[in-house]
């Protein structure tokens, strides 16, 4: 009888919260793996879980940090005990390949002794570190620490045996950094098919009760850029019948709370707060247009929505800032784009929508028609194969 295949993903997260997790863990366990998450834990959640084929296992450590201090102070003491549980869980379990997620990238420094021990390291970037840094962290005393940054990032993608990331600008940057081609390859961070299907929902006609109903879900932070939409909003013309559900939580709550009650659109304004990923299709579907205020930062510029690409999944008209990777992927007649971080801009091009239904759901099934091309299916099956020739390569040496 032969052993089953286990791979873990390590990932300084909350699971099952975090959906590019959830989603590869999914293809792994579809593909005949055993799957353990090494992860975050948050209060009242259970240490361990297991799920059949799906075991999470969560570390005492949750995202309290505040300043840069704290960032380091707590990325590290997760690497420490990453590093200790693993090495644990492998003696018992026997891991076939390990997989990391960053940020932080030198999280994978907590896998070199299975690596040393013939495991194969994967690393998947999510994001960019040094521009994760060079954003959260603008202090002028600072500046010369992002040398240092970089160089871990590059040592951190030094040691994988290949690495996976998010779209084809961040692939290209780290090949500028000195990442070989061959070593890196794109798994985007596409909607889930099965679970964003539109056949399953019935859309909602533009505006059909005489009320323009938007919708955003996302972890609450400053560069998401809620706050300045919120300004946008309630800039709106007189007379605009319109609502704001908003789905998720995170730090920025406060600020957006002010931005509420400072423009006065609490009775048009919901913040539901974070719902299961498995109700949003429903959610999204019965919304007219879908915001994705994201900030003009240079940090971005290397970030692709998953909101963006669940909304273009469902069909959902969006207004979205004009970032790079944005327009890498989406054309000028798919989504309409808004300088970000101008929340007049934003409501005029609400309002143009507005005067324009038909163009706007025309715009709507457009962007369902571009995001076909980043279908998780598609990137499931590449995301499957890699780990395959990973494994059968170690098995060969």
């Amino acid at each position: 009888m032969t052993s089953a295949r286990r791979i873990a993903i390590v990932v300084h997260a909350v699971v099952p919260g975090d959906p590019r997790v959830r989603r590869q863990s999914d293809a792994l366990i579809d593909a005949g793996y055993e799957v353990d998450v090494i992860c975050l834990r948050r209060p009242g959640e259970a240490g361990e879980e297991t799920d059949g084929p799906l075991r999470i296992v969560r570390l005492p450590v949750n995202r309290s940090f505040i300043g840069f201090a704290g960032h380091i102070a707590e990325y590290l003491a997760f690497t420490a005990m990453v590093a200790w549980r693993l090495a644990r869980e492998h003696r018992r379990r026997s891991y076939d390949l390990v997989q990391v997620a960053t940020v932080p990238d030198f999280l994978d420094f907590a896998a070199i002794p299975e690596k040393l021990g013939g495991v194969p390291l994967l690393l998947d970037l999510h994001e960019d570190m040094p521009e994760f840094f060079r954003d959260r962290f603008a202090a002028p005393i600072l500046r010369p620490l992002l040398p240092l940054v970089t160089a871990a990032t590059k040592a951190s993608a030094a040691i994988a045996d290949e690495l996976i990331t998010v779209h084809e600008p961040l692939r290209r940057l780290s090949i500028d950094r000195g990442v070989p081609p061959e070593k890196i390859s794109v798994v985007m961070n596409s909607a889930d098919g099965r679970l964003f299907d539109p056949t399953r929902y019935e859309r909602r006609e533009f505006m059909a009760d005489g009320v323009l109903r938007l919708v955003h879900h996302s972890n609450f932070q400053r560069i998401y850029g809620l706050d300045v939409a919120i300004e946008g909003l309630a800039d709106l013309r007189p007379g605009l019948r319109w609502r704001l559900d908003v789905y998720g939580d995170g730090p920025w709550r406060p600020q957006i709370d002010a931005a509420i009650a400072r423009t006065g659109t609490a009775d048009r304004i919901a913040l539901h707060g974070r719902v299961p990923m498995d109700d949003l299709p429903r959610l999204l579907a019965s919304a007219d247009v879908g915001l994705v205020p994201s900030l003009a930062e240079p940090y971005l510029e290397y970030s692709l929505s998953t909101k963006l690409l669940e909304y273009a999944a469902m069909g959902v008209p969006i207004v979205a800032s004009d970032l790079a990777t944005f327009r890498h992927h989406f054309g000028s007649d798919a989504l309409a784009f808004v300088p970000g971080g101008d929340p007049a801009a934003l409501a005029r091009a609400i309002e143009r929508l507005v005067d324009d239904p038909s163009g706007t759901e025309a715009m709507g099934r457009e962007a369902q028609r571009q995001a076909q091309a980043y279908d998780w299916e598609i990137q499931r099956r590449h995301y499957v194969a890699v780990v395959d020739r990973m494994i059968e390569a170690r098995q060969t040496r």
